[in-house]
């Protein structure tokens, strides 16, 4: 325990401080995490703020914070650039399904090598 009255007072600053500090920590874990987990574009602003906030506050250094944001923006555009499959051809219930014969699929000589 400090015994001079400016380090003791530093002692409470600090302590305020650490409870704030993991408040702000464990938001922006919480936001990042709901992030990964189904990233959309309202996500990304909401870690993009978490992550400035944390930033200022001094809790993350600012080159990390512009890393995951580069790559969260860079994962969430990709994910909207990718193609969706097509949904399966349903038949019509009044067609009847064909049964087909033959089981055997003959692949071309070509696609075997």
């Amino acid at each position: 325990m400090p015994i001079i009255k400016s380090a003791k007072k530093k002692l409470r600053a600090d302590i305020r401080k650490k409870s704030i500090n993991i408040k702000v920590r464990s938001q922006v874990k919480a936001v990042l995490k709901s992030y990964r987990a189904k990233p959309t574009q309202t996500g990304l602003s909401q870690a993009f703020s978490a992550l400035d906030i944390a930033v200022k506050k001094g809790i993350l250094p600012k080159k990390r914070a512009d890393r995951n944001k580069s790559r969260f923006a860079t994962a969430l555009d990709t994910r909207s650039k990718a193609k969706p499959t097509p949904p399966a051809k349903k038949l019509k219930s009044s067609q009847p399904q064909k049964k087909s014969k033959n089981l055997v699929v003959k692949a071309p000589i070509n696609l075997l090598y």
